[in-house]
């Protein structure tokens, strides 16, 4: 549908599931150690972290080793890799009695780079320098913020351990400046200086609980643990810890109650911890007061450190003023909150906890006016707010007034970890969608999984179309409608329609994914009041026979033992133009709308399949297979490997299926067997360095119905039941290279060329039994250039193609008749080298299997610079000289405001030899620019001017603006093919891509995360 006026939105993936997570494993899930900071920050995670604090190199002060998997985030900016390892260098400085802490970091990155920038990216300044070819990475940058670093496993390392890593071995090569200096030759008489020695200066090095806010208890280790019988871990009661914080000491009083329990008020600043594994897992606490309750008797344990003290039995723990907990990954902070370190449970009052995104590349904010932890797996939650955005009044949230959230993660008794990842049950209550105070969509209760949208809405279309009239198109999520928990690997979706002009439509698509099957079964139905206003090929205003239209599909793969696959799919559409006036895109580009049974078996170089396919909608023109066997065999040597066997052979019982208004006489739906083979023996061998491969082939073809009537310039001659036609022919190809390093020029960017040159040879001829299967000899020779050279840094130098230039040449022993169109008006056409994916059946009754005129096709890449690149292709006619189609274009990238491309479309008016059809031609001029005014605005601006037709195609204009965590667009477009205007707002929030109102095409200038909303 082309909408005059459009709104869209979807409700935000996870969005309050994230958050809820987030806030129960806040307190009751012990992980890695994690902060709290505002502002643009470094975030790193990984699956492993060694950290350590002071490589004895000077490299940095805090190293961190990631060996299993590495993620940065800063800004607009994302790398990635398969390892890492990041030196971290604190800054401080002092400015009117205020120390800011600021980092300098390196990144070496290693295997499986990636690399994505938002708009946004420059508004933090990285240096990168590329190694190994793109396999490495070395990253530097300033970091005003703060640094995240997140990881399932976390661990220490010593200096002289970290010098034996291979991967910081190479960090080490590769991070480190470069420095310039003199070389010397050996046999230059060089004076000899006593060495100068630095005096060395004493200083405390930076520690890395210093950048990430940690302090690691300094604590006797515990006594050895008996073993035990089997695997089960021992429980072991950590000593809780208590320190003031700033290196003050807070005030201490300690009281007894009438049980004889020891009661302690703390009054100050202070921060309390305690471990809850030989992991490093800690359970953290900070605040300016509180009240501990421990049990009777001597509960205090000697710390060698006096400025910290260590308690055991502490039984609870109440806090006041701006109270921080953190425990694993997430920290919260609170006005109050209430731990009893006994039954695992806890309450925390007016609670506001910040985590970070990196999927989606933003901060999530949670707040809550009460969180209640009832066990260890369950907790309660009041007057939530979810959002990307610090304010107290964010532009987009998402509210519930309570849920009661069940962590249902299977545990392992031995080892008491989970078996697999996070699962959740969660009920909530009074779930509401808002933009600032409004609230945009409702939901009284609903119960979620937390892996999708926690509403049953998931997308909802407003417009208006001069064919469908006012329209209303929305999805809903089938299972949480029927109150049911969806299946495991299911998705169910729920169409219910309203368009003014036409009527009501409903329909369901569920899909599925198992380890071994996966499908899809959808449908729709609409009761359709109106006629096909414009099917295209002058085919409008075509009356709707059925009030009752509609379309069925299923889909189905399953993998079965001993290598075999069965596909099953089944599709019923309820007249001839539904599927092409209301799925148009589906009906043009999609897969063939077919109901098969396809059974097959590939082991290693040969398979087998057996194919049933069936009609059961009349209107379709369908060739039936019942059934169709097919055996493959590629690449089998013999006689000592010197020879090379391939074998493609097919057998099939078919019936042609017509449309019922084409059917002229009653042999269209008569059964019919179709069987062919074709086999082909390759001698490959070398002489010198061209590869040569002579072959001969044979193909034999049998159909028993109307058999082959067509002669090699379309013309219908006398049928043949069983035909045969031989080639033979041979196949050569080298390569041969030159190159000079001396070859340099500043102007085109060259340092040094290699011109590498493949020239490649097919010549086939062929003999055939009958004319009805004759074909084309033909010579193809083509020449595949490439010119490299250098680029990069002194000491990073990589290879690249500057220029590609491929040139094939086509010579055929029988051009296609000129008798239509002089000018050889045939359409481009390229050399498909023989495939027998093309198998004689089509040769039946159709002669346009292969090249019908001489022609010359070339494709030419330039790289004029890393950021400006030129590529054409073209396509020639030899017999007349006349060109058949023309493509070129030009992209440049101007760091880091401006992306812009022109480009020429050139294709000449077409007439097809068979249907005797003209088609216009067309030289359309594109242009587009993309330029970021500021980091606050961004314009866009796209043209199609066609010169046949003497007008403006397509224009575009769009304005983007960003505010805080959000975006709006203003688009104004004219589309004179379409004969539409429009001009449209869109708004939707950073980093959220299922939230949105208006056209949204725009919001991929917004790459953040890398992709495309």
């Amino acid at each position: 549908m082309a909408s005059i006026a459009k709104v869209k939105f979807k409700t935000v993936f996870g969005f309050v599931a994230a958050g809820l997570i987030l806030l129960s494993w806040s307190v009751c899930h012990a992980q890695d150690r994690g902060d709290v900071f505002v502002g643009q920050d470094l975030h790193l995670s990984g699956e492993n972290i060694s950290v350590c604090s002071d490589d004895g190199f000077g490299q940095g002060a805090n190293v961190l080793i990631f060996d299993s998997g590495f993620s940065m985030v800063i800004g607009a900016n994302k790398l990635s890799s398969q390892s890492a390892v990041v030196f971290i260098d604190v800054v401080r400085s002092e400015y009117l009695g205020q120390i800011q802490t600021d980092y300098n970091c390196r990144v070496y990155l290693q295997k499986a780079v990636s690399i994505e920038q938002g708009v946004l990216a420059r508004t933090v300044e990285i240096d990168r320098l590329v190694l190994d070819q793109g396999e490495a990475l070395v990253a530097s940058f300033f970091v005003s913020g703060q640094v995240f670093a997140t990881a399932q496993n976390r661990s220490s390392i010593s200096s002289s351990d970290i010098r034996q890593l291979p991967l910081y071995i190479e960090a080490i090569q590769s991070a480190s400046p470069v420095r310039s200096h003199l070389v010397i030759d050996e046999e230059a008489l060089v004076p000899v200086f006593e060495e100068y020695v630095k005096p060395t200066v004493a200083k405390e090095p930076v520690k890395a609980t210093d950048i990430f806010k940690m302090k690691l208890p300094q604590l006797p280790k515990p006594e050895p643990v008996p073993e035990v019988e089997g695997d089960v871990v021992p429980q072991f009661e950590y000593p809780v810890n208590l320190a003031g914080v700033w290196g003050v000491k807070p005030e201490i009083v300690r009281t007894i109650d009438e049980d004889g329990k020891s009661i302690m008020t703390i009054i100050g600043r202070f921060y309390l911890w305690q471990k809850k594994d030989e992991k490093g897992n800690l359970l953290e606490f900070q605040a300016d007061n509180a009240v501990i309750y421990l049990t009777s008797g001597d509960t205090e344990v000697k710390n060698p450190d006096p400025s910290q003290e260590s308690f055991t039995g502490v039984e609870a723990v109440y806090l006041s003023g701006n109270v921080t907990m953190t425990e694993g990954i997430r920290t919260i902070r609170a006005e109050e909150a209430y731990y009893d370190f006994k039954n695992k449970q806890a309450l925390a009052v007016k609670v506001e906890m910040r985590s970070f995104d990196a999927e989606r590349g933003l901060p999530v904010y949670l707040r809550a006016a009460r969180l209640k932890q009832v066990s260890e797996t369950v907790f309660h939650a009041d007057d939530i707010v979810l959002t990307s955005s610090e304010f107290y009044l964010p532009q987009i949230s998402a509210t519930a007034s309570s849920i009661v959230l069940t962590d249902t993660t299977a545990i392992d008794a031995r080892t008491g970890r989970p078996t697999a990842k996070s699962n959740y049950d969660g009920i909530l209550s009074d779930m509401k969608l808002k933009y600032g105070k409004t609230t945009v969509f409702a939901w009284p209760k609903m119960r979620s999984n937390f892996e999708r949208p926690d509403i049953p809405l998931k997308s909802v279309d407003i417009g208006k179309d001069s064919e469908f009239g006012m329209a209303v198109e929305t999805r809903w999520h089938l299972a949480r409608l029927l109150g049911r928990k969806e299946p495991k690997d299911v998705e169910s979706t729920l169409a219910v329609d309203f368009f003014g002009k036409r009527g009501t439509g409903a329909g369901v698509d569920i899909e599925y994914q198992k380890s071994q099957y996966y499908g899809r079964m959808m449908g729709y139905i609409l009761q359709d009041r109106g006629d096909d206003v414009d099917l295209g090929r002058d085919r409008e205003n075509i009356p709707v026979e059925e009030d009752i239209r509609g379309r069925a599909r299923f889909q189905h793969r399953h993998y079965l033992p001993y290598d075999w696959q069965a596909t099953i799919e089944v599709n019923y559409e309820s007249d001839e133009n539904f599927m092409e006036w209301f799925y148009k895109n589906e009906f043009e580009t999609g897969k063939d709308r077919e109901t098969v049974l396809h059974l097959k078996r590939i082991k290693d170089n040969w398979g087998i399949s057996i194919l049933n396919k069936v009609r059961i909608t009349d209107h379709l023109e369908l060739t039936e297979e019942l059934p169709t066997v097919e055996f493959h065999l590629k690449g089998s040597s013999f006689w000592d490997d010197k020879l090379t066997f391939y074998s493609d052979s097919s057998v099939g019982r078919l019936r042609d299926r017509l449309a019922p208004d084409t059917v002229s006489g009653g042999d269209a739906e008569r059964f019919y067997t179709f069987s062919a083979t074709r086999n082909e023996i390759d001698m490959p061998f070398m002489w010198n360095k061209i590869k040569i491969t002579p072959y001969v082939a044979g193909t034999v073809g049998y159909e028993d119905k109307t058999g082959y009537t067509r002669d090699i310039n379309n013309d219908t001659v006398a049928g043949d039941d069983t035909v045969w036609l031989g080639e033979a022919g041979v196949r050569l190809s080298t390569m041969f290279y030159r190159q000079d390093q001396f070859v340099k020029s500043r102007l085109w960017d060259i340092n040094g060329i290699r011109h590498i040159v493949k020239p490649h040879l097919e010549a086939i001829i062929y003999d055939d039994h009958d004319k009805t299967v004759s074909a084309r000899d033909t010579i193809n020779i083509g020449l595949s250039q490439r010119w490299q050279t250098r680029r990069g840094k002194k000491d990073s130098l990589r290879s690249i193609d500057w220029m590609r230039l491929d040139v094939d040449a086509t010579w055929i022993s029988d051009n296609a008749d000129n008798s239509i169109d002089p000018s050889g008006g045939y359409g481009p056409a390229s050399f498909i080298w023989n495939d027998p994916a093309v198998p004689i059946f089509d040769r039946r009754n159709s002669t346009f299997v292969g090249m019908l005129r001489d022609t010359v096709t070339a494709d030419y890449t330039w790289l004029i610079s890393d950021t400006t690149t030129f590529l054409a292709d073209a396509n020639y006619d030899i017999r007349t000289g006349v060109i058949q189609q023309v493509n070129c274009g030009i992209s440049r990238y101007v760091y880091p405001d401006i992306s812009m491309y022109l480009g020429n479309s050139y294709l000449r008016p077409v007439i097809t030899p068979h249907d005797n059809v003209f088609e216009k031609g067309s030289n359309s001029l594109v242009a587009a620019v993309s330029y970021a005014l500021n980091p606050r605005y961004t314009l866009t601006f796209s043209q199609e001017y066609n010169f046949d037709f003497g007008k403006n195609v397509k224009n575009k204009l769009a304005i983007l603006r960003k505010y805080h965590r959000m975006y709006y667009a203003l688009t104004l477009s004219a589309d004179k093919s379409m004969d539409n205007n429009a001009l449209v707002f869109s708004v939707w929030p950073e980093g959220v891509k299922e939230l949105g109102f208006g056209d949204r095409k725009n919001a991929n200038l917004n790459r953040l995360t890398g992709e495309e909303y």
